[in-house]
């Protein structure tokens, strides 16, 4: 197949998972991760629909290269599996070989000392550039600003109730377990915390007694409280949407650091 017919099937397959039947959160990681892989095979001028297993041994190794978790490779195998499912044919993630291959490299990366990498400003204003405006992206910005902002841990920010969060003139105040943070408007206003997060709030319609942040299915429909693995599934997926090297980026990114990095925001 050459270069120009592996795109145009590319491009035609991409969507492919988007209608799957899987939890909501789970379905759009593990559809982008399937574009990501068709855009990868169409790169090579091969066939992401039937994939050749040796094929998916690469792309799993490319992406153990590149940093991601045991979860997220766990993921890309699903996200094959499940594309390939949808046609018909069989997964080539059972083939022996890619088998082998994938409990090498997700054990490998399970098992080795994890430190999570310190995210810049400028990598999080580069994570919230190529973001759009429809709900999803309203309420992941609002998470990844909030969290860096206020050096919250995952566990918190799931935590984080509508009426937690207290508007002022100069910025929103976190009522938050034991503490309060107070987050003054941002420099910018595309990376701005605070306006963000009422931009999330309204849009979304969010009552002052539920969940900050929840999960939305595929017709935009609001559903119950994020997981603190969904924050690490969001923090990847979009470090890796803006092209960010993903060596030891994870949900533990948005607390580490310095603060003076957070004041250039």
């Amino acid at each position: 197949m050459d270069s120009d017919d592996a795109a145009k099937r590319s491009i035609e397959l991409q969507s492919l998972v988007d209608a799957a039947d899987l939890p909501d959160n789970t379905r759009r990681v593990y559809a982008a991760q399937w574009r990501q892989f068709a855009a990868f095979c169409a790169a090579r001028a091969s066939l992401a629909l039937p994939a050749r297993p040796r094929l998916v041994v690469v792309y799993l190794a490319m992406l153990a290269e590149e940093g991601l978790s045991a979860a997220m490779l766990r993921g890309a195998c699903t996200a094959i599996a499940k594309a390939h499912e949808l046609r018909g044919f069989a997964p080539p993630t059972n083939h022996p070989i890619v088998v082998a291959w994938r409990r090498r490299l997700i054990d490998a990366g399970a098992h080795a000392p994890q430190r999570a990498a310190e995210l810049t400003a400028a990598q999080l204003a580069q994570m919230i550039s190529v973001m759009g405006g429809d709900l999803v992206d309203l309420r992941d910005r609002a998470l990844l600003l909030l969290g860096y902002a206020a050096r919250l841990r995952r566990a918190e920010l799931v935590a984080l109730n509508v009426a937690d969060v207290v508007h002022r003139d100069d910025g929103i105040e976190l009522l938050v377990p034991a503490r309060r943070i107070v987050i003054p408007s941002g420099v910018y206003p595309i990376t701005c915390a605070p306006r963000a997060v009422r931009s999330w709030i309204d849009a979304a319609a969010l009552t002052a007694s539920g969940p900050l942040f929840v999960g939305i299915n595929r017709w935009g429909q609001l559903g119950g409280r994020l997981s603190d693995r969904a924050v690490g599934l969001i923090v990847q997926t979009r470090a890796r949407d803006a092209g960010l090297s993903m060596k030891g980026i994870s949900a533990d990114s948005l607390h580490v650091g310095s603060r003076d990095e957070r004041r250039r925001l």
